[in-house]
């Protein structure tokens, strides 16, 4: 396949180009005709176009590379009114506003091919403002879909703070495996498709989400330590560690890798302290 411009490796881009694996994805996707798509990296708009044909509302498809942005806007002039392209970083998109601006379209979708540099910033930035959307589906590579899905029982070893605070605000899933192959230029590991359904109720309203995260990553700071080590190292209060132990039948030698979302949930509150 004969491509305009060459990929750029200081930016990660490894664009997927199997029209098959392209189509699946899109068929992974949950939409209606009243839902907007937002693709993170349009890319050589391969991906878009498929989306472009599925029965969505629109399709609105963020580039922050200059040169792909304007050769897609001259290639997409007729249909402008299916795909809108912005130039634009999406670390940097105001999600509120734009969500805002569509307020009329019952469901919100964002899916894309992330590079391995943006994808654990892009998706706090989505969970931060989890309530706006319905789904996100994303293209990653495989370790870090492992690390996203993971529990105290499945892919244990990628079980992470990061792992408990998705699946709190959302179902997340592998969908399919992508061979490095299958994408140009090939990078050094495999890929997956993840999906995370939000969740129509999350346990923590926002402002108690962020305490919650802080408490997490304290949690799991020293992943060889124990739980309740680790909780002393953050400065919580011994006695107070004690009671919560106590009162939730943990052993004292208990790893934060075996605890579920609900266990740290418990402890999370019963410590009703300031978290640092």
């Amino acid at each position: 396949m004969k491509l305009p411009f060459l990929p750029k490796k200081e930016w990660g881009q490894n664009f997927l180009l199997d029209k098959n694996l392209l189509q699946k994805i899109v068929d992974s996707c949950p939409f209606d005709k009243k839902t907007i798509i937002v693709e993170i990296g349009s890319g050589y708009g391969h991906l878009t176009e498929f989306l472009a044909k599925s029965n969505c509302h629109q399709v609105i498809s963020y580039e922050k590379d200059a040169q792909l942005h304007f050769w897609l806007q001259s290639k997409w002039k007729e249909q402008k009114n299916k795909v809108i392209f912005l130039y634009q970083d999406a670390l940097k998109i105001n999600w509120p506003e734009l969500r805002q601006k569509y307020n009329q379209f019952l469901t919100f979708l964002v899916v894309g091919n992330l590079p391995y540099s943006i994808a654990n910033s892009l998706i706090f930035n989505l969970l931060e403002s989890a309530e706006l959307f319905e789904n996100l589906v994303f293209l990653i590579q495989k370790e870090v879909a492992q690390r996203w899905v993971a529990t105290p029982q499945k892919y244990k070893k990628e079980y992470s703070a990061l792992s408990v605070y998705i699946s709190l605000i959302t179902k997340p899933e592998i969908i399919f495996f992508v061979p490095k192959q299958c994408f140009f230029p090939q990078p050094s590991v495999d890929g997956a498709l993840v999906r995370l359904e939000i969740k129509k109720e999350i346990q923590l309203e926002k402002e108690k989400r962020v305490q919650f995260w802080a408490f997490l990553k304290n949690c799991f700071r020293h992943r060889r330590k124990t739980l309740w080590n680790n909780l002393l190292i953050a400065s919580y209060q011994e006695k107070k560690i004690r009671e919560v132990f106590q009162k939730l039948k943990y052993e004292k030698n208990i790893r934060p890798q075996q605890l579920t979302i609900q266990d740290y949930l418990s402890v999370f509150n019963f410590l009703q302290i300031e978290l640092k």
